[in-house]
This record gives C-alpha cells, structure tokens and sequence, in this order.
C-alpha cells in the first residue's frame, strides 16, 4: 500500500524581496500602460515567469535601447550607466527595477572609482548583474570566480572588493581572505543579500538531514544553480528543477526523506506545484491509521467539506446567538449551497487558483465530473428544501444562488471602456460577496426558517459576526495569495493597500469585533452567548498571530486553522445549550 515520504520544505523557498518588488512593479506598469511594456534582459531568471509575464504583455528583450518608443523596465540585476543613458536618450519611459541591494553595490563602486580605487568583483564572469556592476567601475575592474584567481591580479595600491549580491559566502569568505593578504589595505564591501545568506544557510542545514534535495528554479539562475551546489558539497544527492514537469518520478521513489527549496526568483504557486507532485509519489509500505487519517484530513480541506460542516457550525452558532430557533433544514441548505459554490467557482475559474491554491486546482480538474455533479445535486436538493418551505426564503436564496453562480460568469464584453465584464472584476469584491453570503445562509435564511424578525438586534449582531469572521478569513487568504493575484490581475485588499496595512486592518477588525460582542451582551442587544463567542475572535486573534510568525503560511494547515473559526463556532454553540446556559 502507498504512504507518502518524509518531506522538508525550506522556509526561505521562494521570490526574495528584491524580486517581490521588481514582479510588483512590472505588473503594475503592464496594468496601467497603454501597449506593449518591454525589460532589458529577463526581468528575473526563471523562464515561467517569463512567460507569465508575456501573457500580461510585458515582453523581454536581450537589448531595450533599440526601441524607438515604449516603456522599458530595468530588470533586477541592474544595468550599466551607458544602458541608462542609451534608454534616456531614446525617449523610452524608464521604470527602474533595480533590486535596492544591487543599486547599493552600484553606489559603493561608483564612490571608491570616484577616488581612483580599483574594483575587484567576486562573482559570476557574464552574469547579468556583475555586467551591470562594471559599468560603475569606469573601466577599473577585475571580475574574479575562485580563490586561485586572486594570484593572477597585479599588484594595486587603492583595491575595493564587492561581491555579487548572491555569490556563495563560504567562497566569498576565502577570496576575501586572500585578497587581504594581498592587498591589505583593501576595503571590504558587505555586499552578500542577508536574504541569500540564510537561503544558503538552510539549503546546507537541510541537504544533512535529507537523502535527495530537490532545488527548483531556472537553470539559468546563478542563485538556484549555486544552491544545488551547496547541496551536493553537503553529500545530499540533488535534483535541479524548473517545474514539476521535470521531476523524475523514478529517481524520487528510491528517497525516503526528501528536502525542498528554491531560488530567489521561483514563485511560490511553482513551489507549491512541485510539493504537490512529490507528495503524491507513494512507496510500498504498510498503511498507518496515522496516514489515513492525514489523508482524510487534506481530502476534506481541499474537497471544501471542511468549509460545509463550518457552515452548519455557523448556523447553530448564529441561532444560539440571535436567540431563535434552530432547525436541521437550514443548516443543509448553508452546507449544500457553499459547498456548491466554492466547488463550481473554482472549477469555472480554475486559472485564477492555479497560481495561489495548484493543488486544490489540481484535485478539481483531476474530478471534474465528479465536483461537478456532486455540486449541482447540493444545489437542487437545497432548492427543494427551500422551496418546502416557500416565501421570502425561496426568493433570499434564489438571489444568493443567482449572486455565487454570477461571480465568474462575463457578463460584459471587454473593452477598453469597460474594464468590468464580471463581478469577480470589481477591486476587492471578492471578500465581500463571500461575507454577505455567509451572512445570507447562516443568519437570514435560518432566522426566516424559524419566523424571527429578521430586523432585531440580535439579528444584526448576528450579521455582523458573521460576516466579520468570513471576511477576516477571506482577507488573510488574500494577503497569503498576494502574488499569484498580482500575476492574474485580481485587485484584493492587500493589493490595493499593501501586505502591511492589510495585516493591521485585519487586526483592527478582530478587536472591533470583540468590542460589539461584549458591548451587545451587555446591554442586551444579543444573549450573553455573545461573551462565549469572543473565545472566537480570540482564536482569530491566534491564527492571525500564527499566519504572522509565519507558523502557518499556506496549504492544507492553513486552510483547516482558519475554517476553525467556523467549527469552534458551533463547538461553543453546542457546549452553550448543553449546559443549559441559555435559559
């Protein structure tokens, strides 16, 4: 029988902060310039990037300066002076990329060739950002890869020494060494990304707890192919990858602990793709009760049931809060109508996910008949449901029904005048369209069912509650799924706002939220159940503090922790009315 492998996933795996900032420019520039948007060189060397990048019309070239119009972006490794002023001279539009700890390596050259010193650059011959640092050298400058080399420089009085942002730091340490016995006078740049370092250095803490390591990202990466060599030096046998496409399922099988990590310039949505695909290599070995169960586990956080039971939770957990009457038709018609949602949403936007969530992508279209036939059976036997029932119900539902189809559907033709041809299309929408109809069937519907005033106080407190968790939820997925967005052009809150004050907003949101609830228990608005559930917000307050440190970052644990919300909800709800608290 088949039982996954031992996997170890490096934390620093992925865009490095120079890259992050170069990828946001360049899809802000696309977005918001009229044609074609062109970089001088490869923006960053990964060439699925590159080619997600044509899709949203930025096109690399090997020379920008030949344009006659347009606008250029000056990729992350920097260009030369000359470069600068060719592209100034053209008339091109200029947006400068340049990773900020390439630009100051630029500075520290420029300054020393401005006292007469000569530079010595430690790095790699050709490589596009030791190019680019030459130029600052007014034409003193000796690029050096090995401590051998460091014999065939002539004697100098006035020597700087840089290195390449991502040069290996064990080698830097020795050529720097050398270089001083030389030259001992010479002055020393820092010039190693911090960033790259403790790449380097979990790379080499992992290849020695691990029997294969498995590096992802463009051959062509100086940064990627330096970490497959740090793992192999550390007696790890290594496997360079550029997606999952390229992983020998053969070899994989013959590894029981296998380590993961990536370049500066692999995007997390590749990660993810090239985990799911070592996660499903198997080898024999009899079956725990440990391994189904985890099997069991991920099957219901990526087939959403987590997501139907939550809303089930949430129902009894809004009527104990409102004070109406709970009843069992309700709390199916909320399961059935979100799961059907979620499920045929992400199969009709598939390539929106593809990039933020690929595994769950891929079990979706790995079952597509099955999700399919499976939602539309939840939709019609939640409509009969409510259609028993009849009245202002049927047309509540009829409309968030009309609402959660009609998110992906076009329902105009793209043009340059209307940028909005579907709901999906509205900046930040998303969050508030699953909140209201959260809010619509585990509050309304439920209180209709149970003919409460759907007006009271309790009521509202309800609402808000609701659509408060839902949309804190929705907010954090977002914040996780930043840059698959980006790529697809989907506006989100942390999109339009930043990473760090999304974190802030949410944060102020969740305080919020405990101040209503205490404020509407205490004067009456809504049962003293309203105190119970700020064990809810306070369990929000941990999964944001646990998203933060970075404990739960994406996947499986992430998704189960924040649809926890949900479930202790209804847990509460249950231990309220069990007690006899509420009477």
């Amino acid at each position: 029988m088949a039982e996954k492998k031992e996997i170890k996933v490096a934390k620093t795996a992925g865009f490095c902060w120079g890259v992050k900032r170069a990828m946001d420019m360049t899809l802000y520039t696309a977005k918001t310039t009229s044609g074609p948007v062109y970089t001088h060189g490869p923006l960053i060397h990964n060439p699925h990037v590159i080619k997600m990048l044509e899709n949203e019309k930025v096109f690399a070239l090997d020379d920008a300066t030949g344009l006659e119009s347009g606008t250029v972006i000056i990729r992350t490794h920097g260009v030369t002076p000359q470069v600068r002023n060719k592209i100034k001279e053209r008339g091109l539009k200029k947006i400068d990329a340049t990773c900020p700890l390439v630009a100051k390596v630029q500075g520290i050259i420029k300054k020393q060739a401005n006292k007469g010193f000569h530079t010595v650059i430690v790095g790699d011959r050709g490589h596009a950002e030791v190019t680019g640092l030459t130029g600052y050298a007014k034409g003193r400058c000796s690029v050096i890869e090995s401590v051998e080399e460091v014999s065939l420089l002539p004697q100098m009085d006035n020597v700087c020494v840089v290195a390449q942002t991502t040069c290996d730091t064990n080698k830097y340490e020795k050529v720097v060494y050398a270089l001083k016995m030389k030259y001992p006078n010479a002055v020393i740049g820092d010039t190693i990304c911090e960033a790259t370092q403790e790449r380097q250095a979990e790379a080499l803490d992992m290849a020695k707890q691990v029997d294969l390591m498995v590096v992802v990202g463009g051959r062509n990466s100086a940064n990627t192919s330096r970490l497959a060599q740090l793992a192999e030096q550390a007696g790890a046998q290594t496997m360079l990858i550029e997606s999952e496409a390229d992983i020998d399922l053969k070899k994989i099988k013959e590894f029981q602990r296998i380590g993961l990590t990536a370049g500066a310039s692999t995007p997390s949505w590749m990660i993810q793709r090239v985990l799911g695909k070592l996660r499903g290599v198997s080898y024999d070995k009899p079956v725990t009760l440990k391994y189904l169960a985890g099997r069991l586990v991920e099957f219901a956080s990526i087939g959403n049931l987590s997501v139907a039971v939550g809303a089930a939770f949430m129902v009894f957990a809004n009527a104990t809060l409102a004070g109406y009457e709970f009843t069992w038709a309700p709390a199916y018609i909320a399961s059935a109508y979100l799961f059907t949602m979620y499920a045929l949403n992400q199969l009709n936007d598939s390539q929106t996910f593809l990039h933020n969530e690929p595994e769950k992508t891929r079990f979706y279209l790995r079952h597509k008949k099955l999700v399919k036939y499976t939602a539309i059976f939840f939709a019609i036997s939640s409509l009969v449901a409510v259609f028993a029932q009849g009245g202002i119900v049927s047309l509540v539902y009829v409309g968030a029904l009309v609402m959660g189809l009609g998110y992906t559907v076009k329902w105009f033709p793209r043009s340059d005048a209307v940028k909005i041809h579907r709901l999906k299309d509205i900046p930040a929408s998303k969050d508030i369209f699953v909140g209201v109809a959260w809010v619509g069937v585990t509050v309304l519907i439920p209180a209709l069912f149970a003919d409460a005033d759907i007006v009271s106080a309790p009521v509202a407190v309800a609402c808000v509650f609701t659509f408060t968790i839902v949309y804190i939820r929705s907010v954090v997925s977002d914040i996780r799924d930043i840059h698959g967005d980006r790529l697809i052009g989907r506006e989100t809150i942390p999109i339009l706002i930043g990473k760090e004050p999304t974190k802030v907003f949410v944060a102020g949101l969740t305080i919020a939220l405990a101040l209503l609830l205490a404020t509407a228990s205490s004067l009456g608005w809504a049962p003293r159940f309203g105190y119970v559930l700020m064990l809810t917000v306070g369990y929000t307050a941990l999964y944001l503090s646990l998203y933060h440190a970075r404990i739960i970052s994406r996947g499986v644990a992430f998704d189960l922790t924040l649809d926890g919300a949900y479930h202790i909800s209804g847990l509460l709800a249950i231990a309220w009315v069990l007690s006899g608290a509420g009477h």
